[in-house]
């Protein structure tokens, strides 16, 4: 019995040796940084290259100054409603077509032939850098749409149906490119998480199914989407992160002080951190903003649509029993 122990303390010695570099790394480059980040966002900085932070209680200042600053700035109000607009209009159709290609290729009943071929294509714009690939899809799809948008428009005056150059000028807009490039570089990742979601799924779940007489349908809604939660949760979260968090493509389309209709809450703080004015408590404070958001979107998306209602109300049913129990006892 000794010698075990002793073989059990000499492995488990040798596992904290080997972490040891991961920990130091983790605390120099990721650690550090964000508990600094928490720190500038209270303290003031005089926004010239200074790297001397002042907490703003010592020098008779409120402690939430920054934000408050920030909360008054037309700029960053700008950045956070386009930054809701490009997440809500890319996830929504990203999903879609991510979870239907899944589902086509994951179908035993389908048995779509080269679907390697097709998982590596879908996946591939988020392998090769967003800046190069994306800005080659920016081309052509400027030169499509603004084609296209010109002949349906000279295809209307002719013919009197009415449409106005206005009525298509989302199409050829700051907005509608964003959206599409950046559906085009994010959908395959989520498309990639959700096989591995569905093919999870034991297949006597499935040929239970399909013996009952489920539909395609049937079969996705009511056992595929209930059974693959615990990814599904994850999904959300990378969607969140991506789709709040996007900088690149936005920044194709110029000066932040030029165009506000391409500026995002992390574009606004690169600019207000790097960008001449070197406010790092400003960008600190909208970094925190940025983080509650992800946890505020991510907990209200698991309780309303991912959490398993039934199996909450049960340990609540089931809690209430013990309870009753205890009284009783």
């Amino acid at each position: 019995m000794g010698k075990k122990n002793h073989l059990e303390r000499h492995y488990t010695k040798w596992g904290y040796i080997f972490s040891i570099p991961f920990v130091v790394v983790f605390a120099i480059f990721s650690l550090w940084p964000m508990l600094s980040t928490v720190y500038y966002a209270f303290c003031y900085l005089k926004h010239a290259g200074n790297t001397n932070p002042q907490f703003l209680p010592l020098i008779g200042e409120p402690l939430f100054k920054n934000f408050q600053e920030i909360f008054a700035s037309k700029s960053f109000l700008d950045a956070f409603k386009n930054t809701f607009y490009f997440w809500i209009a890319q996830t929504i159709p990203e999903w879609l077509l991510a979870f239907w290609l899944a589902a086509m290729m994951t179908d035993r009943r389908l048995k779509i032939k080269g679907r390697f071929i097709f998982r590596t294509g879908f996946f591939f714009p988020k392998l090769v850098a967003g800046t190069a690939l994306g800005g080659s899809l920016l081309i052509h799809l400027i030169s499509f749409f603004g084609n296209a948008v010109g002949i349906t428009f000279t295809a209307s005056m002719i013919d009197g149906f009415g449409i106005k150059f206005e009525d298509l000028e989302f199409f050829t807009s700051v907005q509608f490119f964003i959206i599409v490039v950046s559906l085009f570089m994010h959908f395959g990742i989520i498309f990639i998480y959700a096989v591995a979601g569905i093919t999870g799924i034991p297949v006597e779940i499935f040929e239970a199914a399909e013996m009952d007489g489920a539909n395609r349908v049937q079969t996705f809604f009511k056992i595929t989407l209930p059974c693959m939660r615990p990814m599904l949760f994850f999904i959300t979260v990378i969607t969140v992160v991506d789709g709040l968090g996007m900088i690149e493509i936005p920044e194709y389309f110029g000066p932040y002080d030029t165009f506000r209709r391409n500026l995002t809450l992390m574009m606004y703080m690169e600019n207000q951190a790097f960008l001449g004015s070197y406010a790092y408590d400003r960008a600190s404070a909208a970094s925190l903003i940025l983080l509650l958001m992800y946890i505020a979107i991510s907990v209200l998306l698991y309780f309303t649509l991912i959490r398993d209602k039934d199996e909450a109300r049960q340990k609540k049913l089931l809690k209430k029993a013990r309870k009753a129990l205890e009284n009783d006892l």
